[in-house]
């Protein structure tokens, strides 16, 4: 019984931050891309700015995360 609540929390747990990755990424993008809608058009300097942030962050959040074991 122990281990399948072992594995239940790792699944959990390993399921969480890959949610919260795809969350900070999306969120980045998003922003980026409204920031270089209301600039106008041209080179979307904004969206891959807030896009390698946010790959940045989340992937710092994600080798915490794993550290955390």
């Amino acid at each position: 019984m122990n281990k399948n609540k072992n594995d239940l929390e790792n699944w959990v747990r390993y399921s969480t931050l890959g949610i919260e990755m795809a969350v900070i990424i999306g969120f980045a993008v998003w922003g980026g891309v409204a920031i270089d809608r209301k600039r106008g058009g041209g080179f979307p300097l904004f969206t891959l700015l807030l896009t390698a942030l946010g790959l940045v962050v989340s992937f710092i959040r994600l080798v915490k995360g794993l550290k955390s074991n």
